[in-house]
């Protein structure tokens, strides 16, 4: 009996760590080296809340807001898209990673612009130190945006990238809130608001045609901060949405 728990107690263990999801993280850096930057010698990295909420890549663990530590390391893809995936437990799902995208090290990131459309197209968060930071509500999906903007990837080297072109007014809402975007390659979209514990508020299905404009009402919404997750096929983009 003792020899027959054992071994129960190893298979649960074993299938317990399989448990996990991975996020794709991509930034297009085009505009960003069109504008001037000269990319590092050590490329694209990510600093973030990776730690906190356990994320993982094939060589180990990640650390809190360290894009130095080589775990950070993005790929470059060729085209200007660098990506990384990040492996997490499912008892993050639906946490808040914190993040942003880093040429080599601090000094040469995202989100020191107090201009940029990180802040202005509501995607991020102020750090209180004057600093804008993405978030995303975890789940299981491909994340892309461009350098330094809430805009979603185009670039064709991205496979199967169907969400394009994401856009939400007003931001702040009061009474609704449009999505625009643009589809390629799915039937149907869901568009899903949650409150800052994970909670779903709101959610609304359509079938998409190549260019989208989805209203979705937020008069009954509490004032304060949400995340939004558009999904299209197996791909999510996710962003910030604030109700007065």
């Amino acid at each position: 009996m003792k020899k027959m728990f054992t071994f129960l107690a190893t298979a649960f263990i074993s299938v317990a760590s399989y448990a996990q999801f991975t996020v794709t993280y991509q930034v297009d850096i085009t505009g960003y080296l069109a504008g001037g930057a000269t990319l590092s010698p050590n490329g694209i990295r990510v600093g973030g809340t990776f730690g906190t909420n356990q994320g993982s890549v094939a060589a180990g663990p990640m650390v809190d807001w360290t894009p130095s530590d080589a775990n950070s390391a993005m790929t470059d893809l060729g085209n200007n898209i660098w990506s990384i995936d990040v492996t997490y437990p499912d008892a993050s799902s639906q946490l808040t990673q914190t993040y942003k995208f880093v040429n080599g090290d601090w000094g040469t990131n995202e989100g020191t612009d107090p201009l940029n459309t990180i802040a202005v197209d509501g995607c991020g968060t102020d750090d209180g130190s004057g600093n804008i930071n993405r978030s995303y509500l975890l789940s299981a999906g491909t994340v892309c945006y461009v350098w330094d903007a809430c805009t979603a990837c185009g670039g064709s080297n991205v496979a199967e990238n169907v969400i394009n072109n994401l856009t939400v007014s007003p931001n702040p809402a009061a009474e609704v809130a449009n999505f625009k975007f643009d589809v390629n390659n799915a039937s149907e979209a869901t568009i899903t608001l949650f409150d800052l514990t994970g909670k779903e508020v709101a959610t609304k299905t359509i079938a998409v045609s190549t260019s989208n404009n989805v209203e979705m009402n937020t008069a009954n919404l509490s004032a304060g901060s949400y995340i939004y997750k558009v999904f299209a096929g197996d791909k999510v983009a996710t962003g910030k949405l604030i109700k007065q």
